[in-house]
C-alpha cells in the first residue's frame, strides 16, 4: 500500500509537470503571440476611432490571461522550490498572500535544505493545509512555523478560524474528505506524521514532523 500511494503521488507530480510544460509552450506563448499583433495594430492604425477602445481592451485582457497562465504554472511547479528550497518559497508565498488577501501571516523557518522531493512533499502539505484554511477557516490570520530539532523536522500551520470537529468530519466527507488524507499519506511517506487539531470556534492547527535523520542536505 505504501509503495502504491508513494506510485500515485509520483504520477501527480510528474502530471502537474506536463501540464506545467504544455501551458507554456502552448497557451502562454500563443497569447504571447496575440499580444504583440495586438500592440502592432494599436500602433499602425485606429487612432482616434472608437475601435481603439476595443482594441486596448483586448489587449489588457490578453496581458492578464498571460499573467493567469502563468500563476497556474507557478502554483503547479514553483520554480523557486526547486532552485531555493522550500524555505524561501514558502517565505515568497507568504508574503504575496498577505499582500493579495490583507492577512496577517506569521512565518518562522529554520536555514534548511532537503532533498528536493522532501521539499516537495512538505510543501504540497503546507499548500494543501493553507488552501483549506482560504476555503473554510473564514479567517485572516495564519501563522507557518519551520523548525528543525534535534531529532525531526517540524512544521505547524495554524488558524484563528472557525474550526470544526474532525470526528465528525470524518463521518460525513470520510477519510478523505479536504486534503486530508493526503497530507498524512505524504508525512507518512516522509516516515513521519501530520496530526490536526480543531474544535469549533478555536481554529485549526496542522502539525508535521519527520525525521532529521538522513534528511538534510549538507
Amino acid at each position: 500500500m505504501r509503495e502504491l500511494i508513494k506510485n500515485t503521488l509520483d504520477a501527480q507530480e510528474a502530471e502537474r509537470e506536463r501540464i506545467c510544460l504544455e501551458v507554456h509552450d502552448g497557451v502562454t506563448q500563443t497569447l504571447a503571440s496575440a499580444f504583440q499583433y495586438l500592440q502592432t495594430l494599436e500602433s499602425t492604425s485606429l487612432e482616434g476611432t472608437p475601435d481603439r477602445q476595443l482594441l486596448l481592451r483586448a489587449r489588457a485582457l490578453v496581458r492578464q490571461a498571460i499573467q493567469e497562465s502563468k500563476e497556474v504554472i507557478n502554483s503547479l511547479q514553483p520554480a523557486v522550490l526547486k532552485d531555493l528550497g522550500l524555505v524561501a518559497t514558502l517565505r515568497q508565498e507568504m508574503r504575496q498572500l498577505e499582500s493579495e488577501s490583507k492577512w496577517k501571516v506569521d512565518f518562522k523557518a529554520d536555514s534548511i535544505r532537503l532533498p528536493q522531493d522532501v521539499e516537495t512533499g512538505l510543501y504540497r502539505i503546507v499548500s494543501e493545509a493553507i488552501a483549506n484554511v482560504r476555503k473554510h477557516a473564514g479567517t485572516d490570520h495564519l501563522s507557518v512555523r519551520l523548525e528543525k530539532k534535534e531529532d525531526h523536522i517540524s512544521i505547524e500551520i495554524r488558524d484563528w478560524g472557525k474550526g470544526f470537529d474532525p470526528q465528525a468530519w470524518a463521518i460525513i466527507y470520510g477519510k478523505r474528505g479536504t486534503g486530508l488524507f493526503s497530507m498524512r499519506k505524504r508525512a507518512e511517506l516522509l516516515q513521519g506524521n501530520c496530526t490536526i487539531e480543531s474544535s469549533p470556534g478555536q481554529g485549526t492547527t496542522v502539525r508535521v514532523e519527520i525525521p532529521a535523520q538522513g534528511w538534510e542536505r549538507k
